[in-house]
């Protein structure tokens, strides 16, 4: 019985985790950019490999479940169009590249862009893209290609002249990186180093300007993994609650 109490305890706690998660995801329906976690579970043993190879045999069954990583799911989201010059959304593969005001190199999908006070490109969050953009502030008829390209027409000129360019950073497992907030994500071990390619090319992405990348939410989804989590919760519960009347039985016995 008192193993009971562990495993039920146990799975309260994952189930707990699971149903935070989900919570997060259903909260940031509307966050452009932002990609939905899922928990990843594991049962918790009670033999170690090395007692397997020496052939012993575990004295009990499992203890419980535990969560072993939770992790984003990056598939597309929606595409919205917003018309606003900056706004830009990804379409396929790829992170745009941001410098925090630590210093540390982040990578997000969410493309609303504005100009900071000293004309660099920032995002929503505050955060200079890495390329270091610089729009001159009398520029006008301001595009941004597919492939990145930043071009306006600056002061009385009436040729177009080239800005700068939009670049993105892809990763071998982008599954691996980090949320660190804000719609941002931090490069692990996990992720591997990141790879920074122009858009449209070499599997990257496209930029599409006046457009932003919804949440990739699937509500549905969501609220089908939340009754099976309450129900599991309950369950555990349910458990602990009988293992603790069992051995209360057991304390009042008498000879």
């Amino acid at each position: 019985m008192i193993d009971a109490l562990f495993t039920a305890t146990a799975g309260l706690k994952s189930q707990q985790t699971q149903i935070d998660t989900l919570s997060n995801n259903v909260s940031n329906m509307q966050t452009p950019g932002f990609k939905s976690q899922r928990v990843a579970f594991g049962d918790v043993a009670v033999i170690s490999p090395g007692q397997v190879q020496a052939g012993l045999a575990p004295e009990r069954s499992g203890a419980g479940s535990e969560i072993i990583a939770t992790r984003a799911l990056f598939s597309q989201g929606q595409m919205i169009q917003t018309n606003n010059t900056w706004d830009i959304g990804i379409q396929g593969d790829g992170f745009l590249e941001v410098v925090d005001g630590n210093g540390n190199h982040l990578y997000t999908r969410d493309g609303q862009l504005h100009v900071d006070s000293e004309g660099y490109l920032v995002t929503a969050a505050g955060n200079r893209l890495a390329q270091e953009v610089q729009i001159p502030p009398d520029a006008t008829n301001i595009q941004i290609s597919q492939g990145g390209q930043i071009s306006a027409t600056v002061g009385t000129d009436t040729q177009t002249t080239v800005l700068g360019s939009l670049e993105l950073a892809t990763f071998p497992s982008a599954v691996g990186l980090q949320s660190v907030g804000g719609n941002n994500y931090s490069a692990t071990q996990a992720s591997g180093d990141p790879s920074i390619v122009k858009p449209n090319e070499n599997g990257a992405g496209m930029i599409l300007q006046g457009s932003l990348e919804g949440s990739n939410v699937d509500m549905v989804s969501e609220m089908a993994t939340l009754v099976v989590a309450q129900r599991a919760y309950q369950l555990n519960a349910r458990v602990l609650q009988a293992s603790d009347q069992i051995l209360d039985t057991i304390n009042n016995l008498r000879q």
